[in-house]
């Protein structure tokens, strides 16, 4: 709750509008609360980040949970926000559940939960110095419920497919986790089937057996894997029939370096690579061991042009480190040295305290109030928000970016920019002549032409802007004038059909990687 914590202690102090993100990386948290908005009216989700039409098409079993919720009344960001403890708990009961099928001696198990649970590690992060969030579930829980519940049902997933797998019965349950892991964050999906896959091959020779002896045995696998991979496919069809997937897939490709992942894992890893020696104890083991590599192979295969989003790929990864770690101390012999205990114990406070600290005290770098930060808005901001919300004239917004970045999760229109990965294409050159509009650096026949052309039926004005009057640049585009302090709405005659591309993007996506 830590970053919660400052918002909420940063809104009292500063007198200001907390719009409800919950993390670093606000761009995220606004892309959840506008699915959210937009699956309260239609269940299915649309993308509410550019001004015309889109399909809605997408489902996301939490996502359609919340929105029904939001229906009721609820705010988008507080029904997001309930997903924080079942996250967080549904994390504490898998790596528990994991650790306690692994281990047996109870220092071993309280060793191995602590690490699974709280490992962080600093590493270089394009250049500087800093953490790698991904790889660390105390990080996730700021603001990435839907990662963290993911692991946690693969988790689970596993250890349903290990226990079947004994038992040699053929059940739906394992894979039937691993698809809503699947349908919540794809990359957890990918690395089901992979971790199965890849134990089962090592096992060939046992699954040849199973073979002759008893062929319906083999369906375990397949149903799993099966089960697992059909979300992942409708996540390829959506990249191919929906033109704002398409884009955002390609706006989300970027680089991440992996030795600032090795880095950040190195501590842990070192002793996990000695849990890999010999064979393992059983079936379980091996579907830990096959996690790593399996991790590996999806950052890989995310890095190229096949996938987007690699960080995502480590997710988790605590969870098999921890344990292999921890039994490879046992079998090296490393538990026998002097004071084994007290090292053993200094070791994990290392390898838990300083970077989840490190985390705490740079949250409010990237959650304090700024300029053209939309964690925090004006009063007036949320006035003009607000009657916009309830003014019953359809239309999309026309604002600034970081205003753009609210309007969709506060009142349920479309926005012409506020989110580079679905704000496409050419985000950043349209949100650039934009903010020109709102400063008045565009001349006014350049303002007319730019606000036509948009297909917006409102501007709203910012408290950033500065005093420009549109209703004399634009003249008689402008049908009426709303005031709110030092934010204005201007309501525009209908528009024509807008044409130009859908809407515009950066580069680079943002990577969530935290760093000064």
């Amino acid at each position: 709750m830590w970053v919660v914590a400052i918002d909420l202690w940063q809104a009292v102090a500063q007198n200001v509008v907390w719009t409800g993100t919950d993390g670093f990386f606000i761009v995220d948290q606004m892309q959840y609360l506008s699915w959210i908005e937009s699956a309260s009216h239609h269940l299915l989700v649309s993308n509410l980040f550019v001004l015309r039409p889109t399909p809605s098409d997408y489902f996301q079993p939490a996502i359609a949970i919340s929105g029904a919720i939001t229906a009721l009344g609820v705010a988008p960001w507080l029904s997001l926000l309930l997903w924080k403890p079942v996250a967080v708990v549904a994390t504490f009961l898998a790596i528990r559940a994991v650790v306690y099928r692994s281990l047996t001696g109870k220092l071993e198990r309280r060793a191995a939960l602590t690490l699974g649970l709280l490992f962080g590690s600093f590493s270089i992060v394009y250049g500087s110095f800093g953490i790698v969030g991904d790889m660390m579930s105390t990080w996730q829980s700021w603001g990435y419920p839907f990662g963290l519940i993911a692991v946690a049902l693969v988790a689970f997933g596993l250890l349903g497919y290990e226990r079947a797998r004994a038992a040699r019965r053929v059940v739906w349950l394992p894979g039937i986790l691993g698809a809503v892991a699947s349908t919540l964050h794809p990359w957890q999906g990918e690395l089901m089937i992979l971790v199965v896959a890849g134990a089962e091959l090592v096992r060939w020779r046992e699954n040849v057996r199973w073979i002759r002896r008893s062929q319906w045995q083999v369906l375990l696998p397949l149903i799993t894997i099966a089960l697992v991979a059909a979300p992942l496919i409708y996540y390829d069809l959506l990249g191919h029939l929906d033109l704002s997937w398409n884009l955002a897939r390609q706006a989300s490709k970027h680089t991440f370096s992996f030795w600032s992942i090795a880095i950040g894992a190195g501590p842990l890893a070192i002793f996990a690579a000695l849990g890999y020696r010999g064979r393992p104890d059983d079936f379980f083991e091996l579907l830990l061991r096959a996690w790593a590599p399996a991790a590996i192979v999806i950052y890989l295969v995310s890095g190229s042009a096949l996938s987007a989003t690699p960080l995502h790929a480590v997710n988790g990864i605590t969870i098999p480190l921890a344990i292999l770690a921890v039994k490879g101390v046992r079998r090296s012999g490393l538990r026998r040295v002097p004071r084994g205990r007290l090292v053993a114990g200094l070791a994990i406070l290392v390898g838990t305290v300083p970077a989840n600290a490190y985390a705490l005290a740079v949250a409010h770098t990237y959650t304090d109030p700024a300029t053209g930060n939309a964690n925090f808005i004006t009063g007036d901001e949320r006035a003009a928000l607000n009657y916009l919300a309830r003014d019953p004239d359809p239309g999309g917004v026309l604002t600034q970016f970081y205003l753009g970045e609210v309007v969709p999760g506060r009142t349920g229109r479309r926005t012409f920019v506020g989110d580079c990965l679905w704000s496409e294409p050419n985000c950043m050159p349209r949100s650039e002549t934009a903010d020109a509009l709102f400063t008045g650096a565009l001349s006014r026949a350049a303002s007319r032409r730019f606000v036509r052309d948009s297909g917006a039926r409102f501007l709203l004005t910012s408290c950033d802007a500065g005093d420009v009057d549109l209703k004399r640049r634009l003249g008689s585009l402008v049908a009426s004038v709303r005031r709110f302090g030092c934010a204005t709405v201007y309501e525009l005659q209908p528009p024509a059909q807008a044409d130009g591309p859908l809407a515009e993007l950066p580069g680079n996506a943002a990577v969530r990687a935290p760093r000064r």
